[in-house]
């Protein structure tokens, strides 16, 4: 959670379109904080507030939501627990009355946190049968090992039989209860009315006395490290390339923007025009900037046939060499811009996405007008700076690969390919999420 969140926030996007309401409660205490050896914890923690109440049992609460015609969801990530919600205003009083006694009164029964464990150990399975799903989890943790990033927030299977019943009430006591919460609406809602809302429903039971703990800055892998997940029969592949990028409060960070919609960020791009329009290797092939609290991935994507996997690693090597390399032209940039404000209209078309945006900025430490002046931001980008950001941030000489496919065809010619200096074997049914830290 971003050091600028030390006390509570509200913040009101209002549309009166429609009679309806979203809401979120995004507290400052995420998965980074789960103790070494019970990661998944502050998951449990989280989706344990569902499960019971003072007043209501697990079975009571989804009735009432149901009854309310309200949705209702908690989520874990890496700095934040996310409680979120909507419903048509005439319901909003009691649904959020509802959240308020499930937020301040849980019960935590024991055998919820049981059943709650079985349901995690089945998404843990199903991890492994989604190919791309398994390339992703492998390049994080090749990219982040040794960090507090490369952690599992789902757990693993060892770490989740070590969380006790005592182990999720004290992380709701001393992670999640007192911890800043950033409180958003938006819809048909005015301020005034969120404000009375809150104080009514979503008081707090507790001051605040903690924070969360603060991620320290990734260190960028030395070399080409290559991460193989073996699946068997795999007649296509799953590839991820790439390395640590910038943080939105890095200078340059708008000019990499720009010129990695010249690569990879749009339909028209460099890397999709190469790899799926001159030679059909990849129906997709796309590259992106990531985003977090500390500096977050650039990555390119492609998912070729198996016969085809090792020559387009080579090409899309080629391709990001001369592209950091030489940089861009006029006309890309040009292109590049025009693409990215045009494009961020439809970032802001609803009250929902701006309300998204400003929880973003307070989530992800960004400048307080990185939304409201991207435009102008990105339309003041020089060539000149694009070019410098490219060469500043990116080298083909230190990436992580992460490539599903079945290891004793490809191998061997992945490890050419890629001229990885360290290789690794993963059978795609071990642990996916085992803990890098």
């Amino acid at each position: 959670m971003s050091k600028t969140l030390r006390h509570d926030v509200l913040l009101v996007e209002e549309s009166h379109d429609l009679p309806l309401v979203h809401f979120q409660i995004v507290i400052a205490s995420g998965s980074i904080e789960d103790a070494a050896g019970k990661e998944g914890l502050s998951r449990l923690s989280a989706r344990m507030l569902r499960r019971g109440s003072k007043q209501r049992d697990t079975r009571k609460i989804e009735d009432t939501i149901d009854g309310l015609g309200a949705e209702l969801g908690i989520e874990a990530g890496a700095n934040y627990v996310r409680i979120s919600g909507s419903c048509i205003k005439r319901s909003l009083d009691k649904t959020l009355a509802l959240v308020g006694e499930l937020l301040n009164e849980p019960s935590f029964p024991e055998s919820e946190l049981a059943q709650l464990k079985r349901e995690t150990l089945a998404a843990l399975l199903e991890l492994t049968d989604s190919d791309q799903a398994l390339c992703s989890i492998h390049f994080r943790r090749g990219l982040f090992k040794g960090h507090l990033y490369g952690r599992p927030s789902l757990g693993t299977p060892g770490t989740l039989a070590r969380i006790e019943l005592d182990d999720v009430i004290a992380r709701y006591r001393e992670g999640l209860i007192t911890r800043p919460r950033a409180i958003g609406f938006s819809g048909d809602i005015t301020y005034a009315e969120a404000s009375k809302l809150v104080d009514t429903h979503l008081a707090r039971s507790a001051p605040i006395s903690s924070y969360p703990t603060e991620p320290s800055e990734p260190t960028q892998v030395r070399g080409r490290q290559l991460r193989i997940v073996d699946k068997p029969e795999r007649t296509q592949t799953q590839i991820l390339i790439g390395r640590l990028a910038s943080h939105p409060r890095d200078e340059d960070h708008t000019a990499l923007l720009v010129g990695n919609a010249v690569f990879g960020g749009a339909f028209t791009a460099r890397l999709m025009r190469a790899v799926r329009s001159e030679r059909g290797w990849s129906y997709g092939a796309s590259s992106r900037v990531g985003m977090d609290k500390v500096r977050e991935a650039w990555s390119m994507h492609t998912f070729p046939a198996a016969t085809d996997a090792a020559p387009c690693i080579e090409l899309q090597l080629a391709l990001m060499d001369e592209w950091v390399g030489k940089g861009i032209d006029d006309k890309e940039l040009e292109f590049a811009q025009s693409y990215l404000m045009k494009s961020h209209a439809f970032s802001i078309d609803t009250a929902d996405k701006r309300l998204e945006q400003a929880l973003d900025v307070l989530l992800y430490d960004l400048p307080d007008d990185y939304f409201s002046a991207f435009t102008q931001h990105v339309g003041a980008t020089t060539r000149s700076q694009v070019n410098a950001a490219l060469q500043n941030r990116l080298s083909s000489k230190e990436l992580v690969f992460s490539v599903v496919c079945t290891a004793d065809e490809l191998a061997d010619s992945l490890v050419k390919a890629t001229g990885a200096q360290s290789s690794e074997i993963i059978a795609y049914d071990a642990d996916a999420s085992e803990p890098t830290a």
